[in-house]
């Protein structure tokens, strides 16, 4: 074992005696942001969710973690498992402490194999005289307890013709037994891409297969593929990836970068894009992974970190950043893929009442609420929240468009760098879906047709909603997660 401790690439074996603990009281002085029915970091900054596996009893689910404040330093790979999603148990975490990690363990997935949790991941690395980065892709081993076995590296090296940005393994086991896994990465040209490699078993060494060919799909300006996730959805493939570097459109992919999705067929490397979409308008959604290892090939699990890369939020200030998203069902439906919260989510709801709002009301427990419209007049607008500073969240619909605006709400100066609305076009909104956990907001239009993913900050908040039109608004309380053997 090697104790890395440089500067910011640190792990958590330099922790000092009651480092933690006085970031958690930072953290837990916060009163106003800290969720209570989603995944967030105990300290420090939360990332992409790695790793995601159901085991056969328990879902496993990782995420990127620096533990000592809110910024992106060395990053090890926080550990959970449930088997319901509302109680959750801490297991064995990846603590880089390896040469072949030396800089932190980067993203990846799982898969089960010969009754082990086999995570396959990148390990960041710099070469000392000039500080190049070298991308290790690697594994480790766990057993179905959560407990780390081993680790060990498989390529040492970006493939010929390859830039230092090769990252984020994603594997699944073929028909026949053998292992793949895409990989996220730059070529030489700088143009982003996706790269495809096979293994017999464990002990084989990755061959590259070669790249992975979307058409159509217009790659101009992309320098970068970022978490690739490749698989079966009915009796369609899907790609989900995250390309940076695509230009920003007025109604659509209105982030600095996005996650998209392609449905198609797979005829060896050529994907043939059938539908190609962004998979959430809102402003803070990224890096998603879907779970490996479920049986139902009709449909499939999901988290994404809620965050973007090169953001600041207002929580920095109480030493922590970030969060997952609610695990979500995705399935087609018109060749298009729909996305709700999983059913254990809706288990959690509890003491739904039909509220008849007129102009205002005041509504007990807002900040951790599930909220159902149905829409029956446009134009429809909505304002949720207020405070002694006039901040508010505003949610509106007209003309086929719907618009979420955070102007009238805490952001810092790289928050509005990226603008203060995002809009989704809809036609024919009839219902809508609100997840509101403090200081995020999920929002599924007609049971699943397109989502807005959100963070939003506002302190001392008044739990009131104020309506234009009379509104009937369905609103239950969301009860919060709950951990066990949940230690810094």
């Amino acid at each position: 074992m090697i104790v890395f401790n440089q500067g910011k690439y640190r792990s958590l074996y330099t922790a000092q005696p009651n480092e933690l603990a006085t970031l958690a009281a930072q953290v837990a002085s916060d009163c106003h942001h800290r969720p209570a029915y989603h995944l967030a970091p105990p300290t420090g900054l939360l990332n992409d969710p790695n790793g995601l596996i159901f085991d056969g009893s328990h879902y496993h689910i990782f995420y990127q973690w620096y533990p000592f404040g809110p910024l992106h330093g060395m990053k090890h790979w926080r550990h959970y498992r449930t088997q319901d999603f509302c109680h959750f148990e801490q297991a064995g975490a990846l603590i880089p402490d390896e040469l072949f990690e030396s800089h932190g363990c980067y993203s990846g997935g799982a898969i089960n194999y010969q009754d082990k949790i086999v995570v396959f991941y990148t390990g960041n690395t710099r070469r000392s005289e000039d500080n190049q980065r070298i991308p290790f892709q690697n594994i480790a081993i766990f057993d179905r307890d959560g407990h780390l076995l081993e680790k060990r590296p498989l390529l040492n090296q970006a493939p010929n013709g390859y830039t230092e940005h090769c990252r984020d393994p994603k594997p699944f086991v073929t028909a026949d037994g053998k292992i793949r896994f895409v990989l996220g990465a730059q070529r030489e040209d700088l143009s982003g891409t996706a790269l495809l490699f096979e293994m017999a078993n464990l002990q084989d060494q990755p061959h590259l297969l070669g790249e992975l060919t979307l058409t159509p799909f217009a790659n101009q300006g992309i320098f970068m593929w970022e978490c690739p996730d490749l698989g079966k959805l009915g009796n369609k493939d899907l790609f989900i990836w995250s390309p940076q570097g695509k230009k920003q459109e007025t109604t659509q992919f209105q982030n600095n970068y996005h996650a998209t999705y392609a449905i198609g067929q797979l005829e060896n490397l050529t994907f043939h894009v059938e539908q190609f979409a962004e998979l959430d308008q809102g402003f803070d959604f990224y890096a998603p992974q879907s779970f490996a290892g479920l049986a139902n090939q009709e449909s499939k699990m999901l988290f994404a970190w809620c965050g973007l890369p090169d953001l600041q939020y207002p929580t920095d200030r109480y030493q922590w950043h970030s969060m997952l998203t609610l695990p979500r069902k995705l399935w087609l439906q018109n060749n298009q893929l729909y996305q709700r919260p999983i059913e254990q989510v809706y288990q959690q709801i509890e003491n739904m009442t039909e509220y008849h709002v007129i102009d205002q009301s005041n509504i007990e427990g807002l900040a951790q609420s599930y909220l159902h419209l149905k829409i029956n007049q446009q134009p429809f607008k909505m304002q949720l929240f207020s405070n002694e500073l006039q901040q508010h969240l505003t949610l509106s619909y007209q003309n086929g468009c719907f618009c979420l605006d955070r102007s009238a709400t805490e952001q810092t100066e790289s928050m509005r760098k990226f603008g203060e609305q995002r809009y989704c076009q809809i036609d024919n909104l009839q219902e809508i879906e609100l997840f509101i956990d403090h200081s995020i907001i999920e929002i599924f239009f007609n049971r699943g047709e397109k989502a807005m993913t959100s963070r939003f900050f506002i302190e001392n908040k008044q739990n009131t909603i104020v309506v234009e039109q009379p509104t009937t608004i369905t609103i239950g309380q969301i009860q919060p997660i709950q951990f066990s053997k949940d230690e810094l």
